[in-house]
């Protein structure tokens, strides 16, 4: 396999911008629905690299069915979402997995984080 090149960076970075244009609304809106915020992080150019962060106090869905309801988004839009399965640990305590979704006949890779939900701190009496 040859190494890749500045020109794969720019072919592949405008597909991965012009999918996250598709996909990103619906994928927020999952997101919320779930008790999370998303964000966008890195250069796209290889992959499309997001965190999503619990963002209320009380019914925050796990990181299993986040995926599973942010793959029928995404598959809503493109037609095929595969993540990966298993999730890789990352630091601080944050979950990774790969998605692979198909649009046409273009592949785009999106790299999925989710930080832990931490339990409430109760306050000292």
């Amino acid at each position: 396999m040859r190494e890749r090149t500045e020109a794969d960076d720019i072919c592949q970075g405008a597909y991965n911008r012009a999918l996250l244009n598709l996909i990103l609304p619906p994928m927020r809106r999952t997101a919320k629905d779930a008790g999370y915020a998303l964000c966008i992080h890195g250069s796209l150019n290889r992959d499309i690299d997001i965190v999503a962060v619990p963002w209320r106090e009380h019914q925050v869905l796990d990181a299993d069915r986040l995926v599973r309801l942010l793959s029928g988004a995404i598959a809503g839009v493109t037609g095929r979402c595969n993540p990966e399965v298993g999730w890789t640990e990352k630091p601080h305590g944050r979950l990774a997995r790969i998605m692979l979704v198909w649009c046409g006949e273009n592949t785009g890779q999106l790299d999925l984080s989710v930080m832990p939900v931490l339990p409430k701190e109760e306050k000292p009496e």
